[in-house]
């Protein structure tokens, strides 16, 4: 496939959808829904969960790059996280969850991918999808993973994706992480539309380094399950990096 979009770096401001589809890639709804999506809300990455992952993912995605990590595989298709950028990405790795849901079914994983900013930094992107149907300790235990995972990593990080965190102890840990790695959350305009449980939201966007423009939550209709989240960043300082 040709791309129409081949740069090797993220601009100085940039944007990011990040959105749970639900397993309804492939599907023409879907399909037309997404392609429309890309033209209306102009993403230079795109973070997905539970993604179909199969011969014809790469339709959907005209002017990106993307990388995939999956944890379901049925017949033909495999399911996962992707995400795709309008410049050049790098997959740093993918890392399953030690623990299954309802301790019989699938693992979780999530996508480490890394972009060249700009400025000459790199920017650290994180595609979560966390791990449900457990008892909280078994999350923070995951969690807790996952930041020894990215202790050592530094400059700018996005993690973003669908934490599943629908009860006060996910939360609070989630606060937790949050603090540990430096992070902030991105307050989301119109978030009566973000996916809850036990009204507590279950997607969020965290970042370091960088500075919000905004974020919002786009109403699909009920296209999937969850609805997306829109953000757009700039790069801290990008007038002095680049002298």
């Amino acid at each position: 496939m040709q791309y129409i979009n081949t740069k090797p770096i993220l601009e100085n401001s940039f944007s990011l959808l990040c959105w749970n589809v639900h397993k309804e890639m492939g599907r023409k709804k879907f399909n037309n829904f997404f392609l429309h999506l890309q033209h209306q809300y102009y993403a230079d990455l795109i973070l997905l969960q539970e993604a179909t992952l199969d011969s014809d993912t790469s339709k959907l995605f005209p002017r990106h790059h993307y990388k995939s990590a999956n944890n379901i595989r049925m017949w033909k298709k495999s399911f996962g996280v992707l995400t795709a950028s309008t410049s050049l990405l790098k997959k740093e790795f993918s890392l399953k969850t030690i623990y299954r849901e309802l301790h019989i079914m699938t693992k979780k994983t999530l996508l480490i991918t890394s972009h060249k900013l700009a400025n000459g930094s790199k920017l650290t992107v994180v595609n979560l999808h966390a791990i449900n149907f457990v008892r909280a300790g078994i999350f923070i235990k995951e969690m807790d993973r996952l930041l020894i995972t990215l202790n050592d990593i530094r400059g700018p990080l996005i993690v973003a994706g669908d934490f599943n965190t629908w009860s006060d102890k996910r939360l609070i840990h989630l606060d937790s992480f949050a603090k540990n790695m430096g992070l902030k959350i991105a307050t989301l305009q119109d978030d009566k539309y973000i996916k809850k449980l036990f009204f507590k939201p279950l997607d969020h966007i965290y970042y370091r380094e960088l500075e919000l423009l905004e974020a919002v939550v786009i109403d699909t209709k009920k296209i999937s399950d969850h609805n997306p989240i829109y953000a757009s960043f700039t790069i801290l300082n990008h007038h002095k990096s680049n002298g």
